[in-house]
């Protein structure tokens, strides 16, 4: 009878706390004893206050878990093993809501690690598998009309319009950085093509721009009389001409030679070795 009034008097703190260290040992026990392929498929439920179960699945709903402690010579969590540490299940994106306190961390489902950046705004973080990296390459001469032959396999069309070593006025010519490595590998998006104008009749204007558009009504290289040689570097976004992609387009409304040099690009699916 004794025995049963004291288990009766024990207060709720005691009891609960007994439990959670049963709880605990039963967990440990069975995380130390079963591999990964052991996870319980059904999650488990957990009271907020509850102790993690090692070697299962906990569901706290939406109950928030802090942790806090550590020190600059011990973190407050430290993950380690020999596969992956952390993984984070993904989320839909139209789910991450646009404020997000900083310091948030998700992934939606396309594999984009999304934070809560500066001020609680969503922010993408750059990662190698959809950022763009600026890399100069080896400075490739990619057409000169007045040797146009040389440089046939840069050029998707427009050669007709070059006549006695001039692009004439009026006319288009579209090339390709595809012989520029690694434009095709690493998927170019962009190059930087210095565009030098020599032995020009009289005022004129070039335009460059991505073989996908219309031609806009910008000027990417101007001179201003004949017989000036002038030069410009242009960033220049790549497009695709008939099918043939990387490819860009030049215009001039006056007659001249025209050099271009491809020294670097813009890649949408950089190495990992860069």
């Amino acid at each position: 009878m004794r025995d049963t009034e004291e288990t009766t008097n024990m207060t709720t703190d005691e009891t609960s706390s007994t439990t959670r260290r049963r709880i605990i040992k039963a967990g440990v026990a069975a995380g130390a004893g079963v591999g990964a392929a052991a996870v319980v498929a059904t999650p488990a439920a957990a009271d907020a206050g509850q102790p993690v179960l090692v070697g299962q699945t906990n569901d706290a709903g939406t109950a928030e878990t802090v942790l806090v402690g550590g020190s600059s010579a011990n973190p407050t969590l430290l993950l380690g093993g020999d596969d992956p540490a952390l993984i984070l299940v993904p989320t839909p994106d139209a789910n991450i809501p646009q404020e997000l306190p900083t310091g948030s961390l998700a992934v939606n489902q396309s594999g984009d690690l999304v934070i809560g950046g500066k001020g609680g705004a969503k922010a993408y973080v750059n990662t190698s598998r959809w950022a763009n990296r600026t890399m100069a390459v080896p400075p490739q001469r990619i057409l000169d009309t007045r040797a146009i032959s040389t440089y046939s396999a840069n050029i998707l069309a427009g050669s007709a319009g070059v006549t006695s070593g001039k692009l004439n006025a009026g006319k288009v010519i579209h090339l390709t950085v595809r012989n520029v490595p690694p434009a095709v590998a690493e998927k170019a998006t962009a190059a930087y093509v210095n565009i030098t104008v020599a032995g020009t009749v009289s005022a004129g204007v070039l335009t460059a721009y991505s073989s996908s558009i219309a031609k806009p009504e910008t000027s990417s290289l101007n001179w201003w009389g004949p017989n000036q040689i002038l030069s410009n570097l242009v960033e220049v976004q790549l497009g695709s001409y008939n099918g043939n992609a990387l490819s860009f387009a030049l215009h001039v409304n006056a007659a001249t030679s025209v050099i271009v040099d491809v020294s670097g690009l813009i890649l949408s699916a950089p190495a990992r070795s860069y």
